[in-house]
């Protein structure tokens, strides 16, 4: 009987260790609490509670996602994703994203520059591009802080900008630049 058991009890044990598998490689989906929340064709780790949905923005492919804290302040980011066919295949990640820095001081009214970090998304380098520049070029009071890096996934760039709401503290600002570069394709 012992000898039927324990070949029995020895596999059952072996097949029980092994389909527990090991963690994912990937920092933050090892450091996501909550499951992902999918927006589109994107997927973030987003703080237990909050909330995050999305709505057609302008061009084909194009959408915003409004991220919600449901507790504390409400809408706290806005997050404009742009879509486009690469016509030729990105070779370079950080000079791809160098180039949306060039186009962004060239091109953002009144524009004045914060910070440009290198930071992963997804496993691909890019540049958290932080600026300051105002929404409306005949008005240069009014300025708004952009969180912008661009990344490549099957054939097409994706540009990310996000606007979060003007009262965010130091901590709070951590907290969606954690949400904002925990970006993953689904």
């Amino acid at each position: 009987m012992h000898k039927v058991l324990l070949p029995i009890i020895v596999s059952v044990s072996l097949l029980a260790l092994t389909s527990c598998g090991k963690p994912p490689d990937d920092a933050i989906a090892r450091n996501c609490d909550v499951e992902r929340t999918t927006v589109e064709d994107l997927s973030f780790c987003l703080p237990d509670g909050w909330s995050a949905i999305s709505q057609a923005m302008g061009e084909q492919s194009s959408f915003v996602v409004a991220v919600n804290d449901n507790n504390v302040h409400g809408l706290v980011m806005q997050l404009h994703v742009k879509k486009d066919l690469l016509q030729e295949p990105v070779t370079d990640e950080v000079t791809f994203a160098e180039r949306a820095v060039e186009i962004s001081r060239e091109t953002a009214p009144h524009y004045k520059p914060i910070s440009t970090n290198p930071v992963t998304v997804d496993g691909k380098e890019t540049i958290l591009h932080i600026f300051d520049a105002s929404p409306d070029e005949k008005d240069p009071e009014t300025v708004v802080r952009y969180y912008q890096f661009v990344t490549t996934h099957e054939g097409y760039a994706y540009g990310l900008t996000a606007v979060f709401m003007p009262e965010a503290d130091k901590d709070l600002e951590e907290s969606l630049i954690e949400v904002l570069t925990s970006m993953r394709f689904v």
